[in-house]
């Protein structure tokens, strides 16, 4: 068996269907550009308060055209009619376009596993049934492993292939549809094949495997997959890892290309990822020192705003934490931040947070760093020989990987002098 995970347009049907046999379990999700267009047809009717006719001339469309025959033409017209009713209806109740998405987009995922699935045969699965995750008191989403293996293992055991999955998205024990983290759709396959205890996974994306590298281990997949420039996410490699299960990233649109394996295999040559469109915000104050519980704290608030953290850094001092963010969090984290001393009168009222508005992150990383004196010297003289200031940076015990913070003008310069 051979879990395989693909991003469906309407030019890549009749490859997914040619990879697609009998001991294959496929895992669909719709492309960006179909995506944006479900997006917008949410938007005019639910902000705008219009009738999106266009739109949902252009969805079905869209899909009718990857049609092989009348029964996935109803399909489609009964999934786009039962969309058009309820965003219609949702004119005129108070919502918002987000809080519809996540049901309207797996209505997508599905109409795509549909297309798949009159191609090949086989069976037809909604991952929705797959995926169970939970809500917290702050309203963020918690990946529910034990029974979503169960589910897994109740309705995919002994099914007949080839076996097409919409991908993407899970239930809430509440029981409405939300998206599973930022990349689900390759996660699921990953945890579909960690359970069924599959042969390979298979992710048939559109680039040259992760980054043209032809062998990673997963430790530095994972790493690497941390950058926004990454193919997926880093959340679809640990089921694979913990399962022994080895990933190959193959390209869709270039067979000639063997692709990226990822496994215990060789460690790949050390290398380098940048981010940017970061804002770094640093924490310092007498509050902080000696006092238990405040990194966590400063954390929590972070995490119930729904905040990413993407870098720490704390000396030993206890006098400061200086820690990363996306840009779009700037304004959700200060309030957090805010919050949090203002609701805590033991805490001094010197404590400051400072921005550094415009930042991004190099990050070497690597097998081979580990255990290697000098690694961390030549990458900080580097960077100084060319007057690039590092801002912070943070060094995990692992011995992986080395991030460093520098403003978001130097980046790209700083990334090229240490690859």
């Amino acid at each position: 068996m051979i879990v395989k995970s693909f991003v469906l347009k309407q030019r890549s049907i009749a490859q997914i269907a040619a990879l697609c046999d009998e001991s294959t379990i496929a895992v669909v999700r719709p492309g960006k550009k179909i995506e944006a267009l479900f997006r917008e047809t949410i938007r005019k009717t639910v902000v705008e308060k219009k009738q999106a006719f266009d739109e949902i001339v252009a969805i079905r469309e869209h899909f009718c055209a990857m049609a092989t025959g009348d029964e996935y033409v109803q399909k489609v017209d009964e999934t786009v009619d039962t969309i058009a009713t309820y965003l219609r209806e949702a004119m005129y109740v108070q919502t918002t376009a987000y809080a519809l998405e996540d049901y309207v987009l797996a209505k997508c995922s599905r109409l795509c596993a549909e297309a798949v699935y009159h191609q090949v045969g086989g069976t037809l699965l909604d991952g929705t049934q797959l995926m169970i995750c939970h809500q917290d008191a702050h309203g963020n989403q918690h990946f529910d492993w034990a029974a979503s293996k169960e589910q897994i293992t109740r309705r995919c055991k002994d099914v007949k292939g080839p076996v097409v999955i919409a991908g993407g998205f899970g239930m809430l024990d509440s029981g409405y549809v939300t998206r599973v983290g930022k990349d689900g759709a390759h996660m699921m396959a990953a945890l579909i094949a960690a359970v069924l205890g599959a042969e390979s996974i298979e992710f048939h994306i559109e680039a040259p495997g992760v980054a043209g590298i032809p062998a990673m281990t997963y430790d530095e997949a994972a790493h690497y997959c941390a950058s926004a420039q990454a193919p997926f996410s880093s959340s679809a490699i640990w089921p694979a890892k913990n399962a022994g299960i080895p990933i190959l990233v193959k390209n869709i649109e270039d067979e000639a290309f063997e692709g990226t394996i990822i496994s215990t295999g060789s460690a790949h040559k050390t290398d380098v990822i940048s981010d940017k469109g970061l804002i770094l915000v640093t924490v310092y104050g007498t509050g902080l020192l000696g006092r238990v519980g405040m990194s966590g704290g400063i954390f929590s608030c972070l995490a119930a705003a729904g905040v990413n953290v993407r870098f720490i850094a704390q000396t030993s001092s206890e006098y400061s934490i200086s820690f990363a963010i996306n840009k779009a969090d700037k304004e959700a984290a200060l309030e957090a931040i805010r919050g949090l001393f203002q609701d805590n009168p033991l805490l001094p009222l010197d404590d400051v947070v400072v921005l550094n508005q415009a930042v991004g992150i190099v990050t070497v990383f690597g097998s081979r760093m580990r255990n290697l004196p000098g690694t961390s010297g030549n990458v900080f003289g580097k960077l100084g020989a060319a007057g690039i200031n590092i801002i912070a940076s943070a060094q995990g015990g692992e011995e992986l990987s080395i991030s460093l913070v520098v403003n978001e003008a130097d980046t790209d310069k700083a990334a090229e002098l240490l690859k």
